[in-house]
């Protein structure tokens, strides 16, 4: 198929999702661009409204689950470097169970397999009491609230590895110093240590931030209604693939660098001169 026989106003058809009004902006857009394919009395929002839709599901679950990420792989990371044998092997065990299990078979675990293990309760969707009964019904009826939990506890495994070795990067005299001047345990994790490690390690903070970002795509499996889950259902729906990945893959770089500036611009708020990374 020639590149001139594509489809390029695909995204102002009508599209086969009824749950949402039409939105001014996309309305406007297609009015300017949509040409023939456009029908402004179509019952269903246009396919770049539903887009839209999934851009912003994308970036709000991508998000919370980098906030779960980031506190609870902190707590873990902490927890390996302490000289308590029972915190340090709890943080183990977690950073080696979920750093090894693929991400998907974590989201299909949450989702079938731990309701299993819960005590019975009631199900909306059959009425009856089965197991982890309320579970399910918060898979049924908002699925993401899951996909940003399995995703979350997946990324923070990895954030964990990153800020133990950032705490053991930090120098036993800065360390020694801290307890020296009288700091308890806990005042030189919060004074001293903890903010020599997150600034060097910030950069690769920034790589799992935009993992979290690029792995929020695969809460589809889970009927979460993202990007990539509308841009698979307008493929279907089309049969424009081409014009479809074309236009939705600058998607993920714009978003993809803006949280790369976005990193880089705090680390370099934050950078200490010769201390870290962006210290001069």
């Amino acid at each position: 198929m020639s590149v001139g026989s594509l489809n390029w106003t695909a995204y102002c058809l009508a599209s086969n999702e009824y749950g949402e009004d039409k939105a001014t902006w996309a309305e406007s857009i297609c009015k300017a661009i949509g040409g023939t394919s456009y029908s402004p009395v179509a019952d269903a929002p246009t396919w770049l409204q539903i887009l839209g839709s999934g851009v912003w599901t994308m970036l709000w679950t991508a998000f919370l689950a980098f906030v779960i990420a980031f506190l609870l792989g902190s707590l873990l990371g902490i927890m390996r470097t302490l000289p308590n044998k029972v915190l340090s092997f709890i943080g183990t065990c977690y950073v080696e169970l979920f750093r090894n299990i693929p991400l998907i078979v974590q989201l299909f675990f949450w989702a079938f397999v731990f309701p299993q293990l819960l005590p019975l309760s009631m199900s909306t969707g059959s009425g009856e009491m089965v197991a982890g009964g309320w579970w399910q019904n918060i898979l049924n009826d908002n699925p993401a609230i899951i996909g940003v939990f399995a995703l979350g506890l997946y990324t923070a495994a990895r954030v964990a590895e990153q800020v133990r070795a950032g705490i053991n990067t930090v120098s036993k005299g800065q360390k020694n110093a801290a307890f020296a001047i009288g700091l308890t345990q806990k005042q030189s994790y919060r004074y001293v240590i903890l903010p020599v490690a997150y600034r060097i390690v910030w950069p690769t903070l920034t790589s799992e931030a935009m993992n979290v970002f690029k792995n929020s795509a695969v809460l589809f499996a889970l009927s979460v209604l993202n990007f990539f889950a509308y841009t698979k259902t307008m493929r279907e729906e089309t049969s424009q693939d081409i014009v479809i990945l074309i236009l939705s893959t600058p998607v993920y770089l714009v978003i993809t660098y803006c949280i790369k500036y976005l990193m880089a611009w705090v680390e370099k708020r934050m950078a200490v001169p010769g201390l870290g990374s962006g210290g001069k």
